[in-house]
């Protein structure tokens, strides 16, 4: 998991090589919600947080964005993403 999380708003063909681009479809609340968890995901990774604590958090978003995501495959990777590994 060495990329970054982010949101955006434009056309996702554009972006395909930056990696795995999910589509959701958030109300503009959890908008903010996600937003703000990928803002402090971002600043525990750039603080240098073990990569364990950065992965977890990470987890959480991808179960909260689980509920949001347009297609059912990308619904499918986004759980798989946020069950604990073992």
């Amino acid at each position: 998991m060495g990329k970054q999380l982010y949101l955006q708003s434009k056309n996702i063909e554009a972006y395909q090589e930056l990696g795995k681009v999910i589509e959701l479809s958030l109300p503009i609340q959890d908008f903010w919600k996600v937003e703000t968890l990928i803002k402090e995901a971002n600043f525990l990774k750039a603080s240098g947080e073990p990569t364990p604590e950065v992965m977890d958090f990470y987890r959480k978003i991808f179960e909260f964005c689980t509920r949001f995501a347009v297609y059912e495959a990308e619904r499918l990777w986004l759980y798989e993403q946020a069950k604990e590994k073992s």
